[in-house]
């Protein structure tokens, strides 16, 4: 026979069921008499620290609900993400990176928030980035609020520009003469090889993709029809600025090789790099580490065709499954709201406000550390593109990366040869069916 609980835990239990006392909790931990939400997030201590802080806040607020932050690291979060949506085990609240964020979708794992929003004139819609808005609407519909967004720009190493002899970059790209040909040229000034011909210095590091996009929108080029079912990898513009990329490891030598950049040979905290295009979210990694040297950000060069970067930003999503819908919305919008904004965004720096009020405040904009120039960030999210992220990105990026690591790898030399083989391999497999 089942052992029964002593009497004094069958009395405490019946007790917090009947009159819901503040210091009695459910089995599951949430207090008893209030909503409980789970709420599944990853990011940097420092973010995660304060992100707690901020759920504390909210809880006092509204003494009906319960939110619980659940961590999971970076490294795991998409898998873990998937299998709990899949399983109908994912918390109510939950960030989902927008790589993945259309697929999901598409799989009917997110609640319409849509209606919510059309209920809710506090949400203030025309304070939110429009581009922040496009990321998170599919269909015409709304299925999350953007959070950790902003846009790809450069970093740079102030000390290094002075060194050479360069006019700093900012100061040219206020002046509209920042140009990728101008790049290239202080790249070249950066570099600094020993007696053997091996860098000890380089002018940057060739960024991942997708940053590498910058480059070919520069020169007109694209890398998906507008419709998303034809490969642009062929495009005269995406040929050019992929070869400017690989132009600067091989022909130029301002930019290490794969293999010279192994074990984080160069990295800009190190000092032995002039600059790299990166996100924002790298702004308070920079803070804490870069003590040796001056720098700063600046907007991506000019091209021939103009000088838009890629924006992305991630979305806070309500389960499907969830049992509370009503209460996890008003979390949500809680998190995406002007204050919480101003905490994560403005004093932590972690990634760009999707809200116009935050990043056009003083309190975003003054600083007394660096970066000093925010009006770059600023400038990068007016102008800027998303990315062409589609329930079939996950697909067709793997094939374009394979072909342009044979490119940057040097196994090829010429972008054309690569990036049209890349082109009928893409095209072939977005003509298949992808079975969602």
């Amino acid at each position: 026979m089942p052992r029964r609980p002593p009497p004094s835990l069958a009395l405490a239990a019946l007790a917090c069921l009947v009159l819901a006392t503040p210091g009695c909790r459910r089995a599951d931990g949430c207090p008893a008499g209030k909503v409980c939400l789970r709420y599944m997030a990853w990011g940097n201590p420092e973010q995660l620290a304060v992100e707690q802080e901020m759920i504390e806040a909210f809880n006092a607020q509204n003494p009906d609900l319960h939110v619980r932050l659940f961590r999971v690291p970076g490294s795991a979060y998409a898998q873990k993400a998937v299998l709990m949506l899949a399983s109908r085990t994912a918390p109510d609240v939950m960030r989902v990176d927008h790589y993945n964020f259309p697929q999901l979708v598409e799989r009917r794992y997110f609640r319409d928030l849509t209606p919510y929003l059309q209920k809710d004139p506090d949400v203030g819609l025309d304070d939110f980035w429009p581009t922040a808005i496009e990321e998170c609407t599919v269909g015409g519909r709304l299925y999350g609020l953007n959070v950790l967004f902003g846009g790809i720009l450069m970093y740079y190493n102030k000390d290094l520009f002075a060194q050479a002899g360069l006019e700093d970059p900012y100061i040219l790209w206020k002046r509209g003469e920042w140009t990728w040909e101008r790049m290239r040229q202080a790249a070249k000034a950066i570099t600094k090889r020993d007696e053997k011909g091996r860098p000890k210095v380089v002018g940057l590091t060739i960024p991942p993709f997708p940053n590498t996009i910058v480059a070919a929108w520069g020169h007109g080029g694209e890398l998906l029809s507008a419709d998303m079912k034809t490969s642009l990898a062929d495009d005269p513009g995406t040929i050019q600025g992929y070869q400017y990329w690989a132009d600067l490891v091989w022909k130029d030598r301002v930019a290490p090789t794969p293999a010279q950049g192994a074990n984080a040979a160069f990295t800009f905290e190190s000092g032995k790099v002039g600059f790299v295009f990166d996100w924002m979210g790298m702004t308070p990694r920079y803070r804490a580490v870069v003590k040796s040297f001056a720098w700063d950000v600046c907007p991506i060069p000019r091209g021939p065709v103009g000088g838009q970067t890629c924006i992305k930003g991630n979305q806070l999503v309500v389960s499907a499954n969830s049992p509370n819908p009503d209460a996890a919305w008003r979390f949500v919008k809680y998190l995406t709201s002007a204050p919480s904004e101003k905490r994560l965004y403005a004093e932590i720096r972690r990634c760009f406000p999707t809200r116009k009020s935050v990043a056009t405040s003083p309190t975003y904009l003054e600083t007394d550390k660096p970066p000093f120039q925010m009006d770059a960030f600023l400038r990068s999210v007016e102008t800027g593109r998303v990315l062409p992220i589609d329930e079939r990105w996950g697909e067709w990026t793997q094939i374009f990366n394979s072909e342009v690591d044979n490119l940057m790898a040097g196994r090829e030399r010429d972008a054309g040869v690569v990036l049209r083989r890349a082109k009928r391999r893409i095209d072939e497999a977005l003509a298949e069916d992808p079975g969602f």
